[in-house]
């Protein structure tokens, strides 16, 4: 039950926003449970901490802003944001105990931040132009080796299948992306859930499995970022050319890609009207260049796991959270990029020496107490949510 000076008020979707008088805010679903925390101060001195509850299970837990966060997927995994020198910033990744750093460079469009992806590597123009190029012969491709299929996949059964036999490089590619997205997705939510997991994809009969037309799409902006690079490599110089302009107005890469692999968890609201989830690996397709005023993107779903906002429904994205999208999808397509050039995924035949060439505006060093910082904020967040159940908001 809720305290004396507690506020509540109903949300779409059947939501409910409960205000505690502490400065608090619950969010529960439709079913009452507690879906987001927010508490007016974090390990970040004066922003607020958010604890969210991810649609099908896991908790993501945040603090700071943008350029200066820490996010927790559970007590060892998420990342550290900091500012890295002016106009970039880092980000130090932690996973399976291992901390990697990436590097992204702010601009601003129409009055609105957003950070763009720094690559680490580039390759020689003819390694990009054999990615691009079909082989010979069709080859076959054991994503899985003969043992049992790695967790994830088996999780996602229903809705991810890549293909059997491939004819050209950006098609494995294609499939490694969408199959990065969705591995980090569950490796994630399986580190922040605190109850039962759910039941896999594959045994819910309603999960449409992500089409051959959409998965030629997909390839299309593989090929496109492919040529981008070629093109890159093909100028003359001794850096990252792209990286070395003024961080002014420039148009984000987001609005020049068309289709997207959702890469996080986002609350939507349709064109109708209807309260609903995107979540990671679900596909969404840009429908224009126009900005609303708080910088969202017009959207139609493509492809959706069960759950999730419908195929066919319009939304609004956050120009922010495409250009994310956009981020990840360049960092999986370099990791898978860096599988071929050194030959890591057996079977596939063998490409051009790579010629890799290290951008230095796109290294940085982890942060040596990243792992420390997140258990911190992990323990934080359990405080903050026994406080919660002690108050009865939402019961």
């Amino acid at each position: 039950m809720r305290r004396p000076g507690d506020q509540a008020r109903v949300l779409p979707g059947g939501r409910t926003e409960f205000r505690i008088a502490n400065g608090q805010t619950v969010i529960t679903n439709a079913h009452g449970e507690v879906h987001r925390i927010e508490a007016p101060r974090g390990l970040a001195g004066v922003n607020k901490m958010v604890i969210t509850h991810a649609p099908g299970g896991g908790r993501i837990v945040e603090t700071g802003r943008p350029g200066a966060r820490v996010v927790n997927y559970g007590p060892r995994r998420g990342f550290v944001e900091h500012a890295l020198r002016p106009g970039y910033i880092s980000r130090t990744y932690v996973a399976d105990g291992r901390s990697y750093a990436h590097v992204y460079r702010e601009y601003r469009y129409h009055n609105v931040a957003y950070y763009r992806y720094v690559p680490a590597v580039y390759y020689g123009p003819q390694f990009y132009a054999w990615a691009a190029t079909p082989w010979t012969a069709p080859t076959p491709y054991a994503w899985f080796g003969l043992a049992t299929p790695a967790p994830w996949f088996g999780f996602y059964a229903g809705y991810f299948t890549p293909y059997p036999i491939y004819a050209s490089p950006d098609l494995w590619l294609t499939d490694y992306v969408l199959a990065e997205n969705l591995r980090l997705a569950y490796e994630n939510q399986q580190a922040g859930d605190t109850g039962q997991a759910p039941s896999p994809f594959s045994a819910q009969p309603t999960a449409a499995a992500i089409s051959p037309e959409i998965k030629a799409l997909i390839a299309d902006e593989v090929r496109q970022q492919l040529a981008a690079d070629r093109a890159t490599e093909l100028q003359p110089t001794s850096s990252c050319p792209q990286q070395l302009a003024p961080a002014r107005e420039k148009l984000p890469p987001a609005l020049s890609q068309g289709v997207f692999v959702v890469s996080s968890n986002l609350e939507m609201t349709t064109a109708a009207g209807q309260a609903c989830a995107l979540t990671p690996g679900d596909i969404i397709q840009r429908k224009g260049r126009e900005t609303t005023a708080d910088g969202g993107v017009s959207v139609e779903v493509l492809s959706s796991k069960p759950g999730d906002c419908a195929a066919d429904s319009v939304t609004t994205v956050q120009l922010a959270d495409l250009q994310e999208m956009d981020n990840q999808f360049q960092e999986h397509l370099d990791s898978g990029l860096k599988r071929l050039a050194e030959n890591q995924a057996k079977g596939l035949p063998s490409g051009p020496v790579a010629s890799a060439r290290l951008c230095a505006e796109g290294t940085a060093e982890p942060v040596s107490d990243a792992e420390a910082q997140l258990a911190t904020q992990e323990t934080d967040a359990a405080k903050l949510e026994a406080q919660v159940k002690q108050t009865g908001a939402g019961n």
